[in-house]
């Protein structure tokens, strides 16, 4: 899912970034917006270590989200 509040137009330079995985140390590329990213080495679920859940306390498609990242880190 992606969030629908996040608009490209608006997007800074740090919008996109890379991190090693921690499992691996392959790269990954995030987008701010990414919950998550596959590792394509290992195979492991990374999420974003950026992401920005301030809009939790008003978005209707909080719930969701935060269950997606739920289970992302429970699988870890």
């Amino acid at each position: 899912m992606k969030c629908p509040g996040q608009d490209w137009r608006y997007w800074k330079e740090d919008a996109i970034f890379e991190i090693k995985c921690p499992f691996c140390g392959e790269e990954i590329e995030f987008f701010k917006d990414d919950l998550y990213r596959i590792c394509k080495k290992c195979g492991k679920r990374i999420p974003n270590p950026k992401i920005d859940l301030n809009c939790t306390s008003y978005c209707r498609y909080a719930k969701e989200c935060l269950a997606i990242l739920k289970k992302i880190r429970e699988n870890n």
